[in-house]
Formats: structure tokens, sequence, C-alpha cells
């Protein structure tokens, strides 16, 4: 198996886990009304991202891809920005409501980066 084979894999497995473990956060925090409290929760997220983060970087060197180029790519990159945005955004609101409804957009961005990536329609 080639490098790039390997660390895509990496990549694909990091962010399953890191979207799961989002999704499984705001549900804790925002709709059972927990808090995060546990090291693991609160701290191994920022591992997890710091992982996907460093393999995305590797892919991208490898494959030599240009935002602008790859239509598809422009838009992941702008999607992942936006999405951590408004994923902080959720946590940080104090209206419920609201917070579970920029949960649910940032859920529903995650799934759109998971889907051009996936997919490259663009």
């Amino acid at each position: 198996m080639s490098t790039y084979e390997l660390l895509k894999m990496l990549h694909i497995a990091l962010a399953l886990i890191s979207g799961l473990g989002f999704a499984l956060r705001g549900f804790i925090r925002l709709v059972l009304q927990r808090t995060l409290a546990h090291p693991l929760v609160r701290f191994g997220p920022h591992l997890i991202d710091t992982l996907l983060l460093a393999s995305g970087i590797g892919l991208w060197l490898i494959l030599g891809l240009s935002p602008f180029a790859a239509g598809w790519f422009g838009v992941k990159l702008f999607l992942v920005v936006v999405y951590v945005l408004v994923g902080i955004t959720a946590f940080r609101l104090h209206h419920q409501g609201a917070a579970v409804l920029v949960y649910l957009a940032a859920l529903g961005i995650f799934l759109s980066v998971a889907w051009l990536a996936l997919f490259k329609p663009i």
C-alpha cells in the first residue's frame, strides 16, 4: 500500500472520528444539557482534529491540488472553515434553541464537506 493510500485512509478515519465526536459532544452538551467535563471529551477532539489537519495537509502536498484549479477542493476548504466557526458558535450560544439549530447547521456543513470529498461534483 502506497503512502498516499495509507494517508488517505488515515484522513478518512480521522474525519469520521472527528465528525462522530462532534455529533456526540453536541448531543451531550446541547440536547442532554450536560457538561463536557471529562478530559478525554474536552481535549481529545483537539488531538484528533490536529491529526486530521496534518493528514489533510499531507494529502494536499502529495496530490499538489490547487484550491482554485480543483473547484471541489476550494469549496471543501472554505466549508471546513465555516464548519469550525459554526461549530464553535453552537457551543458558545446560551439560548438552547438557537444553539441546537446552529449545531444542526454545523452537522449539515460537515456532511457537505464529506460529500464533496467523496463525490467531487465540481
